[in-house]
Order: structure tokens, then sequence, then C-alpha cells
């Protein structure tokens, strides 16, 4: 177990941002962490047991030899005061996962992947088809090396997925703290972007791998058509952007708008974007053919207002 660090130690600077759970401060003494004080500790819905087995399985998490502090900004270390836990430490988002628009140094979500370049963001650099692809692979391997433990990721959304593109096209996700054990509680109750529901969600839903796989699709399809509003049940998708990959990830998609039990899974998406292939083969041998892999990273937020719902189960 990790042990708590004391509010009373911190050399806490400037607030950085607020949301409805929390504010983010600076660390004037270590600038490449940041403390997250939450605004309501003493609520009866606050789980510090959920935030320490957070903190506690950071070194289990991993993919393709990166650390989970590669790809989310996770959380290091509980921070008490007293013996009252009242926030944590993390990873501050790096600047290669910001964009400079308007005179101001913004986070690079998803959501620019997923639209047309606008005028007022002026001479922005983006990703084109086969940097978008790598984004979204290694989005994939993240979440992957999630459900291999067993977390469930929750609000996989445009505002918490961080792109960059040095030293390569790679992924950083945020609010990691929403995340939760399956079975389990959450340090706060879990919430929904809107337009990013399951529509289909199991009797007596709550958020598990498979809400994560239906939004992990969903953020395929808007990124790979430019097209911020879709979903899984609109038109099928013109790929042949994509290349040879395109006819694999348009059966994927199908199979993602069906019904929970039935979607494809993180690694299925990741060997998809990564134009690996699976031979058929006799029982009990398997062989794999590779093309050559897309490379994948690390991630930051936009100007738009972040709403949440909590998922609460039907008729609660």
């Amino acid at each position: 177990m990790t042990a708590p660090v004391q509010l009373s130690s911190l050399n806490l600077g400037d607030q950085l941002a607020e949301g409805g759970q929390g504010a983010v401060h600076e660390l004037l003494d270590q600038p490449e962490l940041v403390f997250k004080r939450y605004l309501y500790p003493d609520s009866p819905a606050f789980r510090p047991d959920a935030l320490q087995r957070l903190v506690d399985c950071r070194p289990s998490i991993a993919f393709s030899g990166r650390s989970v502090d590669e790809f989310a900004a996770w959380p290091t270390a509980v921070v008490n005061d007293g013996t009252r836990t009242v926030g944590f430490l993390m990873r501050r988002v790096p600047t290669g996962f910001t964009l400079a628009i308007g005179g101001k140094v913004l986070l690079a979500d998803l959501s620019y992947l997923a639209t047309e370049p606008k005028p007022i963001w002026g001479d922005v650099d983006l990703p084109g088809m086969s940097e978008k692809v790598q984004v979204l692979q290694h989005l994939a391997g993240a979440v992957d090396a999630f459900h291999a433990r067993q977390i469930v990721v929750g609000d996989i959304s445009y505002a918490n997925v961080l792109w960059s593109r040095d030293p390569q096209p790679r992924v950083m996700l945020i609010d990691c703290d929403g995340m939760r054990h399956a079975g389990m509680e959450s340090v706060l109750p879990q919430a929904d972007t809107p337009d990013w529901e399951d529509p289909m969600p199991p009797a007596g839903y709550a958020p598990g791998p498979d809400q994560d796989r239906y939004k992990l699709a969903l953020a395929v399809r808007r990124v790979l058509t430019s097209s911020l509003d879709a979903r899984l049940t609109s038109s099928s998708p013109d790929l042949s952007e994509v290349g040879g990959a395109g006819p694999k990830l348009e059966a994927l998609l199908a199979r993602a708008a069906g019904p929970a039990g039935t979607r494809p899974s993180a690694r299925e998406w990741f060997d998809a974007l990564s134009g690996r292939a699976t031979q058929p083969v006799r029982q009990g041998e398997r062989r794999e053919i590779d093309a050559p892999a897309a490379r994948p990273d690390l991630l930051t937020s936009s100007t738009s207002e972040r709403k949440f719902r909590p998922v609460t189960p039907p008729g609660s």
C-alpha cells in the first residue's frame, strides 16, 4: 500500500483548473505533479478506499512496455489532512498534449480530431488519417490495459482523452479517479457524458467494460469520419481513406452497434487499427501475420463546458 501524503507537506502554487468535483493546484517544488483537492470530501458518496485502490494498482497497469503514467494522469498518492482524505497527486499533463489556439493554450482533446478544422483555430497543424489511426490504436491499447486489470474506464468521451503527435501519435487519459475496479464502488458516482451513453444497457445497468467497448467504438467512428455527433447506428461509414484496414474496421463498428455482450473488445480494436490480421488455423494452433504496426503513446481538454450526468440504475 502506498502511504498517503499529508496536505501540510505540499508546497501549493496557483489553482490551474476547477470542475464539479474538485480543483487542481500546481506544486511549486514538484512541477511534474499536480494536486487535485475534492470540493466535498465529507460527502457520503465519497469513497477514500476506492481512491487508495487506484493508487495501489498503479504499478500493475501497462501495455506494450509502457507504464500507466505514459498514457494516463493516474493518481500517484492519496493526500490526507490529518486522517481525512481530501484529494490526491497525479501527473501534470505534458505540454505536448496542448494546442495554441486564439492566443490561448488549450488541452488537445479528442474533439479536435473528430471535426474539420475551423478558421478560428488559425494555423493549427492537425493529424492526418494515418496519425488519427495511430492515436486511436493507442487509445484502444490503453483501454485494453485497464480491462486487463479489471478496471472500468467509465467516461470515455472527447474531454477525457487527450492526444499528442510528439514524439509520436499517442493519448493521455485524464479524470482517472472516475475509473473503478469492476464490481466495486468508484471514488464518486461514475458519470456519463451526454451523447456518449450506451443506448442498449443491460438490465440492472451499472457502468462496466461493455459500456467502455461501446464508447471506444464511438470514438473510432467519430474520429475516422470527422463526425462529432455520429452514432454507431448512423449510415455505414466510408472508411476508404483508412486503406486496407477499412473493411475490418467497418465490420467491428457494425458489431459494436449491437447489444451488450456482442461488442468488440479493446484488444480487437488495437489489432485492427495496427493492421494486424489473424489467419484461420487448425484447432490448437495460432499464427498471426503482422503488417507494419502503427506507433502508439500520451494526453489534455477543450474549451467547451463539460457536463456530466451520474449513471444510476433504471427506476432509481
